[in-house]
């Protein structure tokens, strides 16, 4: 069953997201150079990062709205949060690894996955009771 707590998280989420991704928008640099600490300073495929931010902070908004209609976005969001540290170690970090970007990782990305586990799974255990 979804419970209030788990809407609250995907609101959350989802606004959080989206200041994320328009902060990459906005300024792409800076996040570049903090990331790399100094090594890069711009990287084009932050932009789609950003979007694809973007997209998943209007998923967790749609799961938000109606959890249970909305499920499989909220398993794409999950998803997204689990292979997206490693796309943007591959393709942004130019496979560097460093303190900063582990930091980021778990705040932006790892943090979410076991709240929208739990979040999944209860939708579809809901679905399946119905």
């Amino acid at each position: 069953m979804i419970q209030a707590w788990m809407r609250g998280v995907l609101l959350i989420a989802s606004v959080y997201n989206m200041a994320w991704g328009v902060f990459l928008i906005w300024s792409p640099d800076s996040y570049i150079k903090w990331m790399t600490e100094g090594a890069q300073s711009e990287n084009q495929w932050v932009f789609y990062q950003a979007i694809g931010i973007l997209v998943v902070a209007v998923m967790l908004f749609m799961g938000f709205l109606k959890p249970l209609k909305f499920k499989w976005p909220i398993l794409l969001s999950f998803l997204a949060k689990l292979f997206g540290g490693l796309v943007v170690y591959l393709i942004v970090m130019d496979s560097q690894f460093t303190k900063k970007f582990m930091f980021h990782l778990l705040m932006n990305d790892l943090v979410w996955l076991v709240p929208l586990l739990l979040i999944v799974i209860a939708a579809f255990k809901t679905e399946k009771s119905r």
